[in-house]
């Protein structure tokens, strides 16, 4: 009969249900993905051991930032008239996936006796496989979204919400360990433990993709236009708004400070002794500082709002550039170095300042969306949302620009300039206007983002 269809898919409890694990499954599972994939931690050093470059390894996080960004705006125009938006994610999904194991593959055949003759190819592959991925990953995110919208009842919104939060916080902690195991001081040498790890994300991004697809997707109608294209003029509408002129300078000034990101570890290796095998036990500082801070800003935006949230974000950036420049001063007195001759309690130390920047990706993640929603009309948001990733998807080049400095000047230059830009961004967000938040959707801000830069999360530990 006509319409048993949609009676169906609106009230079987079984296949909400079905929907809303098949969500938390590849909401979770992606997001565990991202962390063996972190752009500023683990593929800038991955960089790093192909080419003494920094403005090439500063590239690595800055492409995958910047390209996904960009990839949301095609998506939104090619998807939103679209009846079905399973295949776009599905499609997206298997293209993501497809780029990480040919990367995995690749590095995986390379023989280490040869990696002198085989670096620049490698890298070259990474960073083809780089675009293609961070391209994929942000184009899929808009139809990923819109599905699990149309997919999930209104009313299992918020519990679902919660679910999937839990459930990729735990992967993301599997995911830290795992990176800890395969660049640990047991794993193989370089290249192989590198494309073991690719190899590890390439199954997270195929269960993911095989979760989209076995999503139960309802018949819903087309829609009868697409978003309709900005004018120029529409498009900088939003600077005739004061609040967003700071909000915008306070994001620019934030972005700013991750130019030091990618070269931190760099940095620890090279200056402070710490080993190349820490690298796993910092990925997994900088989760657990995501984890530890969430609720804390949750309870920080309800009671104090959005604007406490960004500024807190914004002095716990000052942490991991501060530890940096004062570390090889105390490593240095000779009491420390007879009470610790392992270096271990400047290892632990270190990781400090990626606990830090954890939590302020996560005070980041909690408070942009939040705010930006409180401060744009209705009628405008897509303008003021568009202008906002439009000018961070150029800073995202902070840290190429890092690295042109570094090859010009010195560590402790550049962590001192991030320090000074970074105490310009603690009182540029201090002079943000307090916003009333109108509407805060359920999902903002509790499910960690830690790859390419997704709207709320900025870029990565």
């Amino acid at each position: 009969m006509p319409g048993v269809e949609l009676h169906r898919d609106s009230s079987s409890t079984r296949g909400l249900t079905l929907n809303s694990i098949l969500g938390i499954g590849s909401e979770s599972v992606g997001a565990m993905a991202e962390v063996l994939l972190l752009p500023s931690l683990i593929l800038a050093f991955f960089v790093a051991e192909l080419t003494p470059s920094y403005v090439t390894i500063g590239l690595a996080p800055a492409v995958a930032i910047s390209l996904w960004t960009l990839a949301r705006v095609p998506a939104r125009l090619l998807t939103a008239s679209r009846r079905r938006q399973q295949p776009w994610a599905f499609g997206a999904a298997l293209i993501r996936a497809g780029a990480v194991a040919v990367l995995a593959i690749v590095t995986i055949r390379i023989d280490p006796a040869g990696l002198t003759q085989s670096g620049r190819p490698l890298l070259l592959t990474f960073f083809l496989c780089l675009m293609v991925f961070t391209l994929a990953a942000g184009f899929g995110s808009v139809p990923t979204e819109a599905l699990l919208r149309s997919t999930i009842r209104g009313e299992e919104w918020a519990v679902f919400v919660r679910r999937r939060s839990i459930a990729t916080l735990l992967l993301c902690v599997v995911a830290a360990l795992i990176v800890y195991r395969l660049l640990g001081a047991s794993a193989l040498g370089f290249p192989g433990n590198y494309g073991r790890l690719f190899l590890a994300a390439t199954v997270c991004l195929i269960a993911a993709a095989m979760f989209v697809a076995a999503t139960r997707e309802p018949s819903l109608p087309a829609a009868t236009y697409g978003p309709a294209l900005l004018s120029p003029r529409a498009l900088i509408k939003p600077l005739d708004d004061y609040r967003f002129r700071r909000f915008l300078l306070f994001r620019v000034l934030l972005s700013l400070t991750t130019a030091i990101d990618p070269f931190l570890f760099l940095y620890a290796v090279t200056r402070l002794g710490v080993p190349a095998t820490a690298i796993g036990g910092y990925a997994i500082a900088g989760v657990l500082g995501w984890v530890a801070a969430a609720p804390i800003w949750i309870v920080l935006e309800r009671r104090r709002g959005p604007r406490a949230v960004l500024q807190s974000g914004a002095v716990l950036r000052l942490i991991a550039p501060a530890f940096a420049l004062v570390l090889p001063q105390i490593a240095g007195v000779a009491q420390f170095r007879a009470r610790f001759p392992d270096n271990s309690l400047t290892v632990a130390l270190f990781g400090l300042g990626f606990v830090a920047i954890g939590a302020a990706l996560a005070a980041q993640a909690r408070g942009n969306g939040v705010y930006l929603d409180a401060l744009s009309p209705r009628t405008l948001a897509p303008a003021y949302s568009g202008l906002s990733n439009g000018v961070l998807a150029a800073v995202a080049f902070a840290p190429v620009l890092g690295g042109f400095l570094l090859q010009r000047t010195s560590f402790e230059i550049l962590f001192g300039l991030v320090i000074a830009i970074g105490l310009a961004a603690v009182f540029a967000g201090g002079a943000l206007i307090n916003v009333s938040t109108r509407f805060r959707d359920p999902s903002d801000g509790t499910t960690p983002r830690f790859g390419p830069n997704r709207t709320p999360l900025p870029s990565r530990v």
